[in-house]
């Protein structure tokens, strides 16, 4: 994890997109990448890499993004950029 010009936290990680909260119907809502360091980071869905990440559940990715705010005890990450392992 490295800092970037703004004093972000920018990080690569490897880990699978797996759902982290459902609707009252079942349907996933909130979705995260699950890392073989046993971390979880919370996927941003406002952004359009992050939408798209949250199609690929139980894929395995390498992700790239600045990590955000700690929330429900996950950090956020905001993608910038990911592909398929």
């Amino acid at each position: 994890m490295t800092l970037n010009e703004n004093n972000e936290k920018h990080i690569t990680a490897i880990g699978v997109v797996i759902p982290v909260d459902w609707d009252e119907t079942g349907n996933p809502r909130s979705f995260a990448l699950s890392t073989y360091k046993e971390q979880e980071y919370l996927i941003d869905g406002l952004t359009e890499p992050g939408r798209r990440l949250m199609g690929l559940v139980h894929r395995k990715i390498r992700v790239t993004g600045e990590l955000g705010a700690v929330i429900n005890d996950r950090r956020l990450i905001t993608v910038k950029h990911f592909e398929p392992v």
